[in-house]
């Protein structure tokens, strides 16, 4: 309900043009750490909080990321301690994006032969710069990155999905070590504003 006001808020204060619009992020998945990084970890589930600014087919997005990876631990037996003792490192990320989509299937008005309508099937190529920053076993690293993605979206008047795939490259500097690795993810989101 909370993303039902928020969508209708923004909407209400976004000029009512198909070709320009605002909206929220939220997402999860999970990402598996490659490299020097998977010392730290096999991977973790990942949430993803965003921002956009849409002007055509062209996206800017503010979001910040988080890879918890002992969320779901309770306890261990046997074999399974071992695991559980190596050292575990989550990562935040902040990061800005540049989102190009192209349309794959839409909706034709009524009536108007070659005019669509804003809701519509999407694909979409992203990428840009992030800084990330370690918690727990990883908490004196921190260092900047790149990313990018691929993603098919699904989105209507002020609600969307996606599905996005995607990698992260990172370079951690820390108490006498520095850090390169990978973080291959996929996530699941909902959009919510004037898409």
């Amino acid at each position: 309900m909370r993303w039902l006001v928020i969508a209708i808020a923004i909407t209400a204060a976004t000029p009512a043009r198909a070709d320009s619009g605002y909206y929220l992020t939220e997402g999860f998945g999970g990402g598996d750490y490659d490299g020097q990084l998977a010392r730290y970890g096999g991977g973790a589930p990942r949430f993803h909080i965003g921002f956009g600014m849409r002007r055509d087919d062209t996206s800017f997005e503010l979001f910040g990321s988080f890879l918890i990876p002992d969320l779901y631990y309770v306890d261990c037996y046997g074999e399974e301690c071992a695991y559980a003792a190596r050292p575990q490192g989550g990562l935040n990320t902040v990061g800005i994006d540049v989102r190009r989509r192209w349309r794959l299937l839409s909706l034709r008005r009524f009536g108007k032969p070659g005019v669509y309508e804003r809701p519509g099937v999407f694909v979409a190529l992203h990428g840009g710069a992030r800084w990330f920053g370690g918690e727990e076993a990883l908490s004196d690293y921190a260092g900047p990155g790149i990313g990018g993605g691929v993603a098919l979206e699904g989105d209507l008047w002020i609600l969307g999905y996606y599905l996005d795939l995607g990698l992260d490259l990172l370079h951690l500097e820390g108490p006498g070590e520095t850090i390169r690795g990978s973080i291959p993810y996929m996530m699941f989101g909902a959009k919510f504003g004037w898409l």
